[in-house]
Protein backbone atom coordinates (compact mmCIF):
# COMPACT_ATOMS: atom_id res chain seq x y z
CA UNK A 1 0.00 0.00 0.00
CA UNK A 2 1.67 3.31 -0.68
CA UNK A 3 2.43 5.41 1.95
CA UNK A 4 0.26 7.89 3.40
CA UNK A 5 1.47 11.68 3.79
CA UNK A 6 -0.58 14.64 5.10
CA UNK A 7 0.10 17.90 4.95
CA UNK A 8 -0.77 20.59 7.76
CA UNK A 9 -0.02 23.83 6.65
CA UNK A 10 -0.61 26.56 10.11
CA UNK A 11 -1.83 29.61 8.60
CA UNK A 12 -3.74 30.77 11.73
CA UNK A 13 -1.03 33.12 13.12
CA UNK A 14 -2.24 36.76 14.00
CA UNK A 15 1.27 39.02 12.54
CA UNK A 16 1.06 40.69 15.78
CA UNK A 17 4.36 42.16 14.66
CA UNK A 18 3.49 43.31 11.23
CA UNK A 19 1.93 46.37 11.98
CA UNK A 20 -1.26 45.62 11.08
CA UNK A 21 -0.18 43.69 7.89
CA UNK A 22 -1.86 40.57 8.11
CA UNK A 23 1.82 38.51 6.96
CA UNK A 24 0.12 35.42 5.29
CA UNK A 25 -1.66 38.04 2.85
CA UNK A 26 0.69 40.13 1.87
CA UNK A 27 1.89 40.05 -1.61
CA UNK A 28 4.91 38.15 -2.39
CA UNK A 29 5.54 38.10 -6.60
CA UNK A 30 2.44 39.16 -7.51
CA UNK A 31 0.44 36.19 -4.49
CA UNK A 32 0.09 35.58 -1.43
CA UNK A 33 2.51 34.32 1.01
CA UNK A 34 0.44 31.66 1.85
CA UNK A 35 0.01 30.47 -1.54
CA UNK A 36 3.73 29.85 -2.15
CA UNK A 37 4.08 27.29 0.52
CA UNK A 38 0.57 26.15 -0.08
CA UNK A 39 1.26 25.43 -3.84
CA UNK A 40 4.84 23.78 -2.60
CA UNK A 41 3.50 20.88 -0.52
CA UNK A 42 0.20 20.10 -2.55
CA UNK A 43 2.71 19.82 -5.40
CA UNK A 44 4.84 17.33 -3.95
CA UNK A 45 4.99 13.25 -4.71
CA UNK A 46 3.51 11.40 -2.34
CA UNK A 47 1.23 14.27 -0.90
CA UNK A 48 -1.91 12.79 -0.20
CA UNK A 49 -3.62 15.85 1.23
CA UNK A 50 -3.12 18.74 2.53
CA UNK A 51 -4.70 20.60 5.66
CA UNK A 52 -4.90 24.16 5.90
CA UNK A 53 -5.71 25.27 9.36
CA UNK A 54 -6.99 29.58 9.41
CA UNK A 55 -9.49 31.31 10.24
CA UNK A 56 -13.03 30.51 9.09
CA UNK A 57 -13.05 33.77 6.50
CA UNK A 58 -10.04 33.05 5.18
CA UNK A 59 -11.03 29.40 4.01
CA UNK A 60 -12.85 30.73 0.49
CA UNK A 61 -9.48 32.62 -0.86
CA UNK A 62 -7.59 29.27 0.47
CA UNK A 63 -9.65 27.03 -1.41
CA UNK A 64 -9.75 29.33 -4.70
CA UNK A 65 -5.85 29.53 -4.50
CA UNK A 66 -6.15 25.39 -4.35
CA UNK A 67 -8.41 25.07 -7.06
CA UNK A 68 -5.73 23.83 -9.56
CA UNK A 69 -3.42 21.71 -7.67
CA UNK A 70 -2.94 18.11 -7.79
CA UNK A 71 -3.25 17.09 -4.39
CA UNK A 72 -6.96 17.67 -2.14
CA UNK A 73 -7.01 20.91 0.03
CA UNK A 74 -9.07 21.05 3.14
CA UNK A 75 -9.64 24.53 5.47
CA UNK A 76 -10.24 24.10 8.83
CA UNK A 77 -10.69 26.83 11.68
CA UNK A 78 -7.58 27.46 14.02
CA UNK A 79 -7.45 27.61 17.69
CA UNK A 80 -6.21 30.24 20.26
CA UNK A 81 -2.34 28.15 20.64
CA UNK A 82 -0.44 27.12 17.92
CA UNK A 83 -0.66 23.62 18.76
CA UNK A 84 -4.45 24.19 19.15
CA UNK A 85 -4.48 24.57 15.21
CA UNK A 86 -2.33 21.48 14.90
CA UNK A 87 -4.49 19.24 16.98
CA UNK A 88 -7.54 21.31 15.10
CA UNK A 89 -5.87 20.04 11.72
CA UNK A 90 -5.30 16.78 12.99
CA UNK A 91 -9.28 16.13 14.25
CA UNK A 92 -10.28 16.44 10.43
CA UNK A 93 -7.27 14.88 8.79
CA UNK A 94 -7.08 11.40 7.09
CA UNK A 95 -4.88 8.77 8.88
CA UNK A 96 -1.50 8.75 7.69
CA UNK A 97 1.83 7.09 7.70
CA UNK A 98 3.68 10.57 8.40
CA UNK A 99 2.18 14.36 8.92
CA UNK A 100 4.21 17.34 7.59
CA UNK A 101 3.39 20.01 9.63
CA UNK A 102 4.61 23.30 8.06
CA UNK A 103 4.12 27.58 9.00
CA UNK A 104 2.98 29.18 5.89
CA UNK A 105 5.06 31.95 7.04
CA UNK A 106 7.76 29.85 5.88
CA UNK A 107 6.88 30.34 2.21
CA UNK A 108 10.76 29.36 0.80
CA UNK A 109 9.95 25.65 1.90
CA UNK A 110 11.20 23.36 -0.93
CA UNK A 111 10.60 19.91 -2.00
CA UNK A 112 14.71 19.08 -0.87
CA UNK A 113 14.26 19.91 2.79
CA UNK A 114 10.63 18.20 3.20
CA UNK A 115 12.23 15.36 1.50
CA UNK A 116 14.71 14.89 4.64
CA UNK A 117 12.85 15.63 7.23
CA UNK A 118 10.75 12.91 5.85
CA UNK A 119 13.39 10.24 5.50
CA UNK A 120 14.83 10.85 8.96
CA UNK A 121 11.38 10.44 10.52
CA UNK A 122 11.23 7.25 8.80
CA UNK A 123 13.98 6.49 10.70
CA UNK A 124 13.63 8.03 14.12
CA UNK A 125 9.78 8.59 14.27
CA UNK A 126 10.08 12.42 14.28
CA UNK A 127 12.47 15.13 12.54
CA UNK A 128 13.11 18.65 12.30
CA UNK A 129 15.11 20.83 9.98
CA UNK A 130 17.25 22.82 11.67
CA UNK A 131 20.55 25.26 10.61
CA UNK A 132 23.72 25.90 12.96
CA UNK A 133 23.59 29.07 14.98
CA UNK A 134 26.11 31.05 13.60
CA UNK A 135 25.92 34.39 15.90
CA UNK A 136 27.16 34.18 19.70
CA UNK A 137 24.64 33.53 22.19
CA UNK A 138 24.59 34.88 25.76
CA UNK A 139 22.80 34.71 28.71
CA UNK A 140 21.10 38.09 29.91
CA UNK A 141 20.15 38.51 33.49
CA UNK A 142 16.97 40.47 35.01
CA UNK A 143 19.11 43.50 35.11
CA UNK A 144 20.30 43.46 31.40
CA UNK A 145 23.84 41.83 32.54
CA UNK A 146 25.49 39.03 30.98
CA UNK A 147 25.86 36.29 33.05
CA UNK A 148 28.04 34.27 30.35
CA UNK A 149 28.17 32.68 26.96
CA UNK A 150 26.88 29.48 25.42
CA UNK A 151 28.99 27.17 23.43
CA UNK A 152 26.74 27.53 19.79
CA UNK A 153 28.51 24.12 18.41
CA UNK A 154 25.66 21.87 19.69
CA UNK A 155 22.82 24.87 19.28
CA UNK A 156 20.49 24.90 16.42
CA UNK A 157 17.84 27.27 15.23
CA UNK A 158 14.67 24.81 14.46
CA UNK A 159 12.54 25.31 11.41
CA UNK A 160 9.48 23.82 9.51
CA UNK A 161 8.33 21.41 8.45
CA UNK A 162 8.68 19.06 10.89
CA UNK A 163 7.90 15.38 9.89
CA UNK A 164 6.30 12.71 12.48
CA UNK A 165 4.70 9.60 12.15
CA UNK A 166 1.37 9.57 12.37
CA UNK A 167 0.57 7.66 15.68
CA UNK A 168 3.38 9.45 17.35
CA UNK A 169 2.20 13.23 16.42
CA UNK A 170 -1.53 11.87 17.05
CA UNK A 171 -0.36 10.57 20.83
CA UNK A 172 1.34 13.61 21.46
CA UNK A 173 -1.42 15.59 20.90
CA UNK A 174 -3.77 13.88 23.26
CA UNK A 175 -1.50 13.59 25.71
CA UNK A 176 0.67 16.55 26.15
CA UNK A 177 -1.16 19.54 27.24
CA UNK A 178 1.88 22.00 28.28
CA UNK A 179 2.14 25.20 26.19
CA UNK A 180 5.19 24.99 23.70
CA UNK A 181 6.08 26.55 20.47
CA UNK A 182 6.29 23.42 17.88
CA UNK A 183 4.98 20.13 17.69
CA UNK A 184 8.53 18.55 18.44
CA UNK A 185 8.32 19.82 21.83
CA UNK A 186 5.83 17.61 22.33
CA UNK A 187 7.29 14.60 21.44
CA UNK A 188 10.20 15.58 23.72
CA UNK A 189 7.38 15.52 26.57
CA UNK A 190 6.72 12.04 25.64
CA UNK A 191 10.49 11.05 26.01
CA UNK A 192 10.49 10.14 22.40
CA UNK A 193 13.63 10.89 19.74
CA UNK A 194 13.40 13.73 17.72
CA UNK A 195 15.87 13.44 14.75
CA UNK A 196 17.65 17.06 13.58
CA UNK A 197 17.91 16.93 9.91
CA UNK A 198 19.55 19.96 7.47
CA UNK A 199 17.41 22.65 6.91
CA UNK A 200 18.12 25.78 4.70
CA UNK A 201 18.59 29.05 5.71
CA UNK A 202 16.46 30.35 3.15
CA UNK A 203 13.71 28.73 5.11
CA UNK A 204 13.00 32.46 6.49
CA UNK A 205 9.91 32.82 9.19
CA UNK A 206 8.04 36.27 8.32
CA UNK A 207 7.95 37.51 11.69
CA UNK A 208 8.51 41.24 11.28
CA UNK A 209 7.82 43.33 7.81
CA UNK A 210 11.89 43.65 7.47
CA UNK A 211 11.16 39.52 7.47
CA UNK A 212 9.27 40.21 4.06
CA UNK A 213 11.40 42.28 2.78
CA UNK A 214 14.04 39.77 3.10
CA UNK A 215 12.09 37.14 1.48
CA UNK A 216 10.95 39.13 -1.36
CA UNK A 217 14.90 39.76 -1.84
CA UNK A 218 15.40 35.99 -2.03
CA UNK A 219 13.06 35.94 -4.42
CA UNK A 220 14.30 38.00 -6.90
CA UNK A 221 17.79 36.54 -6.25
CA UNK A 222 16.87 32.88 -7.19
CA UNK A 223 14.94 34.09 -10.65
CA UNK A 224 18.20 36.01 -11.43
Amino acid sequence: MPERIVVILVAAGSSSRMGGIDKLWADLGGEPVVARSLRTLASMDGITEVIVVTPAERCEAIRALASELPAPVHCVEGGARRQDSVAAGLRVASEADYYLVHDAARPLVTAEICARVLAAAREHGAAIPAVPVVDTIKRVGEAGLVLGTVHRELLRAVQTPQAFAGALLRRAHAEVHTDVTDDAAMIEHLGAPVAAAEGDPANIKITTASDLDLVRALLVARAT
